[in-house]
Order: structure tokens, then sequence, then C-alpha cells
């Protein structure tokens, strides 16, 4: 057994934990990150190493990215760089007087790589979004107010911004219940990936309180409404950094750690940074003591720009990554407020990974008492590389901030910014025990722990049988979706025995277990297939590039296909032997949604134009 999943080595990860040491590195962090500007990250990365060489560490290093929205790593197009150049205010200027919105009071009323406004300001009609043609909006001069957090609306950013509105005003109502007075920060509003392209029409963007945004709808209902607004920023060409060091084992191949830097909370994500650091300090720690030899793998520590930074990474990284961890909002006051579980994401089905049953192990060991859950893998945010072309399969250690009626993700409060300290006293040493089965545990102690894990799959498995033979029997799924999500559950099971062999070459060989053999759901389909699914069980792709499409890199400026929220993990599970119905399928056993026709022939449009730019090769042929 690994002497990380004993009472007795939970009791030493939880003594030499410190909390007051971490704690001083996140508040320094966001100390330095807070100004939201790039000649302030490049202060604090430069902080951000030495404290990594203060720690002893190995192979400590500050890497210098292009920011100037042309250079480009896998299909992510780094954005230009940004300033807060100035105090930027939003005032109402009729039919009352009023300040809005003040950068001098919180920085998050500016959305980052928004555009300056002309010295002076602008007065000009604000006009509602919901009023207008969304294809053909009429907002030219004027301020457009949104309802709702803006990244759910990347192409109304686009559209609004080439008709020449004078500014975009947003209001996050999913914080009324809680926090009504303050504004939720957003840093996306791009209508290819996240951010906007360098060539693309820009805007000044605010974001106001929602306690504002009742007022301004209850204003533009009653009439008409100016504002003034002026906007001191600059987006211009510079650098960005990843900062990486190791803690150096017998073997060249690592497991990473990733903690996304630049943005302007504790929970997220100056608590990357700090937990990342607190882990390798604790093993480093017994390892100077004599209590743990040197790793048999080398655990590599990551901090980035979320997905960008970690593409332009990972793309000049020349030792193997065979898994990592994203340490991402570990903890917030939120979920204590909402009553909502830690979550741990799992690997994707595309690249499934043993670390959700050590993840499992782990908690259980370290964190009892604690309400948690697993979630499926999507390949969202820094998981992307559990793509198979990127090859690295990723968990996600997070709190959610969300119990279906409220959202204070990035709301300027303590109740999403605060951290749970009783919390972290339980989850840093539980992650730090993760690392170290992956890190210390040598080949006779990886077998040890295959057949224990295999155990825990193989009755997981049991478990998704049934619950789905349940549903099936009370009406809830068809036989169809039913063999889908115990097809998913194989591909799962099978994916996780076999990913042992990436740390230890021909360790398992994995099987089905027998119990598995009695299903009964390989039977004919419930019902005939629509015109939507069968075009889509008729196309096969395969991948010609490294990672996902995300920036479109190699489409001209002027064809970009407008940004999709195609499901990441679709693209992923495309490949010359599964047809995409079978992927979508695939997709909505896992996630427990449906994929309506209507989404379906969009995605089959989409992918048709990444076959044209040399994204996918179309192979229904060759079946």
């Amino acid at each position: 057994m690994s002497r990380f999943l004993t009472k007795e080595f939970c009791e030493i990860l939880q003594n030499i934990y410190s909390h007051e040491r971490m704690m001083d590195l996140i508040i320094k962090l966001k100390e330095l990150e807070k100004p939201r500007q790039y000649t302030a990250f490049a202060d604090s990365t430069a902080w951000c190493e030495e404290i990594l060489k203060q720690a002893g560490l190995s192979d400590v290093r500050r890497i210098a990215h292009k920011a100037d929205g042309e250079t480009a790593s896998f299909d992510f197009i780094m954005p230009q760089a940004w300033d807060l150049t100035g105090r930027s205010t939003l005032e109402i200027v009729e039919p009352v007087q009023k300040m809005i919105a003040d950068t001098d009071l919180s920085t998050i009323y500016v959305s980052e790589y928004c555009a300056p406004t002309p010295k002076g300001g602008i007065t000009a009609e604000l006009v509602d979004y919901a009023a207008l043609d969304p294809e053909k909006p009429d907002c030219r001069g004027k301020f457009v107010f949104h309802r709702g957090y803006l990244p759910a609306q990347h192409p109304m950013y686009n559209k609004i911004a080439a008709a020449g509105a004078a500014g975009l005003v947003f209001a996050a109502f999913e914080t009324i219940t809680h926090e009504p007075d303050v504004p939720s920060w957003t840093n996306g509003h791009g209508h290819i990936g996240w951010y906007h392209l360098k060539e693309d029409p820009v805007i000044p963007v605010y974001c106001v309180s929602s306690k504002t945004g009742i007022e301004l709808c209850e204003l533009l209902h009653n009439g008409s409404v100016k504002l003034h607004g002026e906007m001191n920023t600059r987006i211009f060409d510079g650098e960005i950094y990843t900062v990486t060091a190791t803690i150096p084992g017998r073997s060249d191949d690592e497991f990473a750690l990733l903690g996304h830097l630049y943005e302007p909370f504790s929970s997220d994500d100056a608590q990357g940074f700090g937990v990342g650091v607190e882990i390798a300090l604790m093993l480093k720690q017994l390892i100077d003591d004599g209590v743990l030899p040197q790793p048999e793998k080398t655990l590599r520590l990551v901090f980035s720009m979320e997905r960008y930074g970690y593409a332009a990474f990972f793309a000049n990284h020349d030792r193997r990554t065979l898994a990592a961890m994203s340490i991402d909002t570990v903890t917030c006051l939120s979920s204590e407020i909402l009553n909502v579980p830690f979550l741990i994401t799992q690997a994707p089905v595309s690249l499934p990974f043993f670390g959700d049953m050590l993840a499992e192990k782990v908690m259980n060991l370290y964190c009892q008492g604690m309400q948690w859950k697993f979630v499926p893998g999507n390949l969202s945010d820094d998981c992307w590389t559990g793509e198979p072309s990127m090859d690295i399969p990723v968990n996600w250690s997070h709190s959610t901030c969300n119990d279906g009626k409220n959202d204070y993700h990035h709301v300027d409060a303590p109740i999403f910014d605060a951290i749970e300290p009783e919390k972290l006293k339980q989850l840093v040493p539980m992650l730090a025990a993760f690392c170290g089965v992956l890190i210390f545990d040598d080949k006779a102690q990886f077998a040890a722990l295959a057949k224990d894990l295999e155990a825990l799959a193989s009755h997981w498995l049991d478990l998704e049988k049934n619950r789905n033979a349940g549903k099936v029997v009370m009406g809830q799924l068809s036989k169809t979706d039913a063999l889908w999500r115990n097809k998913a559950a194989e591909l799962l099971y099978m994916g996780r025995m076999e990913s042992f062999n990436r740390f230890y070459p021909g360790l398992v060989v994995p099987k089905l277990p027998e119990h598995w053999a009695d299903s009964y759901y390989d039977t004919l389909p419930d019902r005939k297939l629509s015109d939507a699914e069968q075009r889509a069980k008729n196309l096969r792709y395969r991948n010609l590039r490294a990672g996902m499409p995300f920036s479109q890199v190699y489409v001209p400026s002027e064809e970009r296909y407008p940004w999709t929220g195609i499901p990441e993990l679709i693209w992923a599970l495309l490949c010359p032997g599964r047809s995409v119905l079978d992927a979508v399928r695939l997709h909505d056993a896992v996630l427990e949604c449906h994929t309506t026709d209507e989404q379906i022939d969009y995605y089959l449009s989409y992918f048709r134009f990444l076959v044209k730019y040399g994204y996918l090769e179309d192979v229904s042929h060759e079946v």
C-alpha cells in the first residue's frame, strides 16, 4: 500500500501543512495582481519566480510569451497586452445624475481588454440590447445595456462593436440575492475563443452591480437615458509569462500541478499559486528530512495564463507530462453560503485517468466529513489538454459558487473572494497526498495500487449498470440511451485501468469484469434515427492538428466562424473509428444531456468548415 494512503501519513502531512505560510503567498500575489495590468504582471511573476527559488525548487524559470494578438500556440492566439492607465468612470447624466462605476472604488467596474474612450470620455444615449435586432443592432454611437454575465454572450459583443456602439454596460443579475451592490468581473468578450483578436473591433466595457442594473432597467422603461463614460486603458503588444519549477525525480517524466495567474481574486486564482507552492514545500521538507526518498517521477509546477499560457508552455515543453491536476478556486465562501459541495472534475472519457479513483481514495481519507462530489470531465478551462492529441489527462479540484439559482463567480465581494481555512486544512494535505502517490510510489507500489483501485473501479462500473437499469425500468431512460451510458462507462473503466501504464509500461492489462457481460442493452434502437442523426452517423473525421480549435489560427480573419461553444468533448471524441453520432451520444451519455437535431446540424456545418481549413479530414469513405 502507498504510504500516502495511511492514517499515519495523513497526520504527518496535516501536521507539516502551514496555513499561515500559504496565506502569505496568496495575499501577496493578489496584492501584486490587483492593478490588473500587464505592467503589474511583469512584477508579480518576477516575485513568483523568486518565491520558487527561495523554496529551493529546481529548474525555476520565468518564460516570456508574446502578447501581441497574433502569436499562436496550438490553436490559441495570445491576446494583446492591456493596461488600465487611469481612473475610469461611468455615470448617469440624464434623467438623473449618479456615478455607477468608478475604478477608484474597484477596478472590477471595467472589463479586461476593453478599449479606451477618447480623452474626456463619451456622452451617449443608453439602449437596451433586448430591444435591438441581434443580427443587425442599431446602436452606432450609443451605449448598449445587457442583462447578464457577459462571457455567455460573446457573439453579441462583436456585433455591437462592429456596429459602432459607444460602449457596453452589463449587470450580472445572478448575484442579486446576496450581493446586489457590487460588480462582477469579466475578462473575456471575444467572438473567437475567449478574447477578441487583434483585428477585431473593440469598445469600452463597464460592469455595474445588479442593483444598478435594475435601476437602469427602470429608467429605460420610463424614457431615455444618457450616460457619460471615460475609459483610460491601452491595448498594446507586450509580454505575458509562465513561471515553472520542479521537484526532480529519478525519471524526467512529469506529473504537473497547474494554477493559473492574472485574475484579481484570492479564490480565482491566487490560491492556485499558494496551494501549489505549499504542496511542493511540504513534499520537499519530507525529502530533506529523510522521511521520503527522491521521487520516482518529477513534480512540475506550472503557473500561467488560463488556457492560453498553458498552450504556449506545452507547445515548447520537451518532457513528457504523464498527467496533471488543475488547482482553481479550491475554496470560496459562496460554496459554504450556498451549501454546495467541493468538486473534483474527472479526466474526460476521451483520455481517462486512474486519478479519478485515486482522488476518491485520498478524499475519503484526508477530508472526512467534507461534502464533495465528482463531476464528469468535459475539457473546460485548463482541462483542455485531455484531448487525445495533447495526451495529458487532467483532474480539476475546485469549489463551485453556483447553486442553480445564484451564481457568484467573479463577484467583487467576500462571498466569492474569501476562502475557507478549515477546508484548506483538509484539502491541501489531500492534494499533497494525491501528488505524492503519483511521483513517489515505485513500480511495486503502483502494482498494489492498481489492484486496489481496480476493485474500486469495478464497483463503480456495477453501480453504473444498476443505475442505468433502474432508470430503464422506471421509464426514465430509453434502452438506447442506457446502452450509450454503459458504453461510456466501459470506456472510462478500461481507460482508467490502461492509464496505469503511462507511469509504468506493461503494469496492467485492462479487462472488463465478468459481471459486465450480462448487460441486456445490446438491442435494436428504440426509435428510427432522425435525418440529422443519420447524417451524423455517416460521417467520420480524423484530427489533423494537435489541440482543439479555439482561435482559428489557420483561418483568414475575415472568414473565421463566430465563437460557437461547440462542446470540447465532442471534438475530442472524433476519430476514424467513431462516427460523429457516436461521439455525440458518448458526450450526451457522460454529461447526461441531450443534443438536439438542430445542434447536430450546427456541429456538422462547423466540422465542414474545419475540413476546409485543415483541422479535420473527412474519412467517411474509409469505413
